[in-house]
């Protein structure tokens, strides 16, 4: 039995004030729209973390409907990195596809990981690893399916970050999966909040921190900005600033 996603507004999380941007680089300005004149019923759910932090258990507990992870071969042995981007992005797309059907069918649907993946390369380039290129590739791929709205911004993000140590516990306590790299993913904890804090920096109310904290769904509501271009590109400007 999966519980369905109810939660009146005056019960959302707060996001902290004064979240840690990325960087104080001057970036372009983005306005959002007036959410009043949206037409849409409809809830897009994003559950994110670094490994471990309990995002498939938060997803099933509160999504009527969840589209798990990739899981997919890779791109062709010697690839370029822009053929990685478009391979990748042609996956998150499809992720993408797979939730706008569950919305349809269930009113809400969740994603355990963000479809719009293009944070991975970016928080190994955070870490000290030459991933930059790749990085770019993937962004100009995404940007691509943006604008064709094969891709978009769910309308909430629920971010789960528990202590390091409750994390490492989960992973112990995890007899099904092996988490390859748990010790690399982990130290991704930082800049992949950081990613986020940037986003919630430019659209207001879109991310909900210490997501692991609450029992129910925030009280989200719809939003018109799943697929602005402008959104995209101020956000991409924002954390640009902070590779390597």
């Amino acid at each position: 039995t999966v519980t369905m996603m109810v939660a009146s507004r005056d019960k959302r999380l707060r996001t902290p004030k004064g979240p840690e941007l990325c960087c104080q680089r001057k970036v372009p300005q983005y306005k959002p729209l007036d959410s009043v004149d949206l037409a849409l019923f409809f809830m897009l759910i994003v559950v994110e973390g670094v490994s471990a932090t309990g995002k498939t258990t938060w997803a099933s507990q509160h999504a009527p409907a969840v589209v798990g992870e990739t899981i997919a071969p890779g791109p062709k042995r010697g690839a370029s990195d822009d053929e990685i981007g478009v391979y990748w992005a042609d996956r998150n797309a499809e992720r993408w596809a797979q939730g706008l059907g569950l919305e349809t069918a269930y009113s809400t649907a969740c994603f355990d990981c963000d479809p719009l993946k293009i944070h991975y390369t970016w928080t190994l380039s955070q870490v000290g690893r030459d991933t930059r290129n790749e990085w770019k590739a993937s962004v100009k791929a995404a940007r691509r399916n943006f604008v064709d709205r094969r891709i978009g911004f769910a309308d909430q993000i629920v971010f789960l970050e528990p202590a390091v140590e409750v994390i490492r516990q989960q992973k112990e306590n995890d007899a099904v999966r092996s988490r390859f790299n748990f010790e690399l993913h982990l130290s991704l904890y930082e800049p992949l909040r950081r990613w986020y804090a940037t986003l919630e920096a430019l659209a207001p109310g879109r991310v909900v921190f210490s997501g692991h904290q609450t029992d129910q769904v925030p009280g989200a509501f719809p939003r018109v900005d799943r697929y602005n271009v402008e959104l995209f590109d101020a956000f991409i400007a924002a954390v640009d600033g902070c590779h390597g």
